[in-house]
């Protein structure tokens, strides 16, 4: 699922909730596991980053099918 106009606060309190695995893939090709909060910062940072540039091409990849129809009704509801 790619992420774009993101709350990055609804973001972590969703990450929060999961409760299964959620990654991060980057346009660099890297994979965090953002239910570590370390990776969490790495990856706003990262994504951050991008949006100066206006190329934010990330992407999640979410593990459980729950944690999945949540993320997926947050980005609808924008």
């Amino acid at each position: 699922m790619k992420l774009y106009d993101i709350d990055v606060v609804k973001l972590i309190e969703l990450l929060d909730k999961a409760k299964g695995n959620v990654y991060l893939i980057t346009e660099d090709g890297n994979t965090l596991n953002l239910k570590s909060k370390l990776c969490q910062l790495y990856g706003v940072r990262a994504l951050l980053e991008s949006a100066k540039n206006s190329t934010v091409s990330a992407e999640l990849n979410v593990e459980n099918p729950e944690d999945e129809l949540m993320f997926i009704n947050y980005m609808m509801s924008k």
